[in-house]
């Protein structure tokens, strides 16, 4: 009896020396908001980004592990801004909900958006006097819409717009049809609809790209400003969430589809100090007059942890939760 409990402490002592040694990279994301006078068609001065607006120290509903996919939208005189939080508990993503009086200066409210599959890049507009929001919902194996019940904290599925994985959906309207721009599998596609919350097909050009995961991913919203549309895509490589490209797209219609690259508009700093030191991967942008725009980007900064005490953390935050 003696022998067969020495051995198992002599396992578990060897079990929690290997899991103490072992490393696990972490990529930390949070978020950033500043203003512009004019849309982003560059890279901004590292000055502006210098620090978060926003990180997941400020979650205080849910144990997140960082914060990212920031979309920014206005209503009676405040502004709010919806994103991806990733929560400790289950691995998923789910959406939270801060808010700003002047677009400057944020304060976290609460997680508004819960499913049984990960949600992230929650794709906020308003159609018709509605509120209606585009996640990220690739576990689904749908892109769904939903619709708000009451602004901003209850929202319900009223649709689900296209069978498939595709992430990151981006939706715009441009002369009189809706538009719909999903990644999937380092393709770029391209849907349309003459209603919003039914009838899409896609275009007969779509995948508009194809075996490329630099430029096919959406990395923010569509921008159509006098008539000019521009997209911002994910560069995945040489890792994901690297950096932000702008494209201005000069030919659209149920037939045709031209576009023409721009410029890099967001990447990592490289310096270790930063918190956007290994990448940034979103970009929003509201246009408040001719010369003012509020501006939402998120980056990360990759950790390396111990996987004892990462995984050790994640079992105290569900025992905080059952307790």
């Amino acid at each position: 009896m003696y022998f067969i409990v020495s051995m198992a402490l002599t396992m578990l002592i060897l079990i929690f020396v290997i899991l103490s040694r072992k490393k696990i990279l972490l990529g930390i994301w949070s978020i950033t908001v500043f203003q512009s006078n004019s849309m982003i068609n560059g890279i901004p001065d590292q000055k502006i980004l210098k620090k978060p607006s926003l990180q997941a120290s400020d979650v205080t509903d849910v144990p997140a592990e960082f914060i990212a996919d920031p979309f920014i939208i206005t209503h009676n005189s405040l502004f709010y801004m919806f994103f991806e939080i990733l929560d400790k508990t289950t691995g998923k993503g789910i959406l939270g909900l801060a808010k700003s009086k002047d677009g400057e200066t944020w304060k976290y409210d609460r997680a508004i958006l819960k499913e049984n599959f990960h949600l992230s890049y929650p794709y906020v507009f308003k159609s018709n006097n509605e509120f209606y929001m585009i996640p990220e919902s690739s576990e689904a194996n749908k892109v769904l819409l939903y619709k708000a019940k009451n602004f901003p904290y209850e929202w319900e599925k009223v649709s689900g717009l296209i069978d498939g994985k595709y992430v990151d959906s981006s939706i715009f309207y441009y002369k009189k049809k809706w538009w719909l721009f999903a990644g999937k599998g380092g393709k770029l596609h391209l849907f349309f609809s003459d209603t919003l919350e039914k009838n899409w097909y896609e275009h007969p050009k779509s995948p508009l790209i194809k075996n490329n995961y630099n430029i096919t991913r959406p990395g923010g919203r569509v921008i159509v400003d006098n008539d000019i549309i521009f997209r911002y895509t994910q560069d995945g490589k040489p890792n994901y969430g690297s950096a932000v490209h702008l494209f201005k797209i000069t030919r659209l219609s149920e037939s045709e589809y031209e576009e023409e690259p721009i410029s890099m508009v967001l990447n990592g700093s490289n310096k270790d100090k930063d918190w956007n030191k290994d990448g940034m991967h979103t970009i929003d942008q509201i246009k408040i007059t001719d010369q003012k725009w509020i501006v939402a980007v998120d980056g990360h900064k990759l950790v390396n942890k111990s996987y004892l005490i990462w995984k050790l953390d994640q079992i105290w935050s569900k025992y905080l939760l059952m307790r």
